[in-house]
């Protein structure tokens, strides 16, 4: 059986082959064949772009280095002895590996995956399985991918949306699970922000073309600020607009604005409009005003359930929210503690 010890060594040889794999020129063997995968997922996925999947390859590599895997298992008791579960995960497929990390937990606590990938994002966590496997040939009995989930599974991790949640609900329910809905990520631009923040806020934004839950999709703009001069600081990101689709996208929003007399920003790649929601459109940004920092944290811990990330001085830095630790979930729900607690 593998110890905690080998499966963070063996995770952490695994980083070390996607930051090579994500470079400008791959030198082993392992890193050029999944640099290969990397390069032709837009062929299935037009979203999956090679800058997008290199972005997302990087960032698992950061994730993935030892001194950080060790620092995140540190504050578990993770119970070795007991024996150990099979836990079957269903990936959602907004952005490359995107169903990596629950991937990432189930291995690094010693328990089995049986995993349904989603159609648009199946090949490249297949890929970063064989690595895997190769690296350390016992993972091979603990990782499993079907089509469908059933069998005599244990516990439960599931990625979609509100209206998925449902589905899930009804099929999996009645055994120990993780349901996750729909989440975005919201910005606080005050006068204290610099002019380097607002430019760095763009990846925020603008990475994986705005389709994940770590993505900032709504700014609230302390009452005074001049919106207009903020939205010209993401001029680096211009060259999103020569996407197709998202430029589609684009398009049909401010189209639908303009015929809805609806009052809106443009700076030739993303439309900011002002909404009280969440959860805005491909190319479209919402935007609110604040006077009051503290009044603006209690209006968000409301809706707490619906946020991903906050980005301000105070909370997540400008820039970083792509980049997230091993210790950071989605929807804030500790997925090690989960399965820890199995029985």
């Amino acid at each position: 059986m593998l110890t905690l010890q080998q499966r963070i060594d063996s995770f952490a040889a695994l980083g070390q082959i996607m930051k090579d794999a994500a470079s400008a020129s791959p030198i082993s063997p392992e890193a050029k064949a999944l640099r290969k995968v990397m390069d032709r997922q837009e062929e299935n996925n037009k979203w999956f772009t090679p800058g997008n999947v290199v972005r997302s390859v990087e960032a698992i590599a950061a994730m993935l280095r030892k001194d950080r895997l060790e620092s995140w298992m540190q504050a578990y008791d993770l119970k070795e002895a007991q024996p150990k579960k099979l836990i079957a995960v269903i990936m959602a497929g907004n952005i490359p590996l995107v169903g990596f990390h629950d991937f990432l937990c189930v291995l690094i606590t010693g328990n089995k995956i049986l995993a349904r990938t989603s159609s648009k994002d199946g090949e490249l966590i297949r890929a970063v399985a064989d690595i895997l496997k190769d690296i350390n040939p016992d993972f091979s009995d603990h990782i499993k991918f079907s089509e469908k989930i059933s069998g005599d599974y244990d516990a439960v991790i599931a990625t979609g949306s509100d209206n998925t949640s449902r589905y899930f609900e009804y099929y999996f329910g009645h055994k120990p699970h993780i349901f996750r809905k729909n989440r975005n990520s919201v910005a606080i631009i005050s006068r204290d922000t610099t002019v380097q923040d607002i430019e760095a806020l763009g990846a925020d934004i603008f990475s994986y073309y705005g389709l994940g839950c770590r993505n900032v999709s709504k700014i609230y703009f302390e009452q005074g600020l001049d919106i207009n001069k903020t939205i010209k600081c993401w001029s680096a990101w211009s060259d999103i607009i020569k996407h197709r689709p998202y430029a589609n996208n684009y398009l049909y929003n401010k189209s639908l604005f303009i015929v809805n007399k609806k009052a809106f920003l443009d700076n030739g790649y993303s439309l900011l409009v002002k909404n009280e929601g969440f959860s805005s459109p491909v190319s479209v940004v919402y935007y609110d005003t604040f006077s009051n920092r503290e009044q603006l944290a209690d209006e968000l811990a409301l809706h707490a359930d619906k946020i991903q990330c906050i980005v301000s001085e105070n909370n997540i830095s400008f820039g970083q929210t792509q980049f997230p630790l091993p210790h950071e979930y989605a929807d804030n729900k500790d997925t090690v503690e989960f399965l820890n607690a199995l029985k």
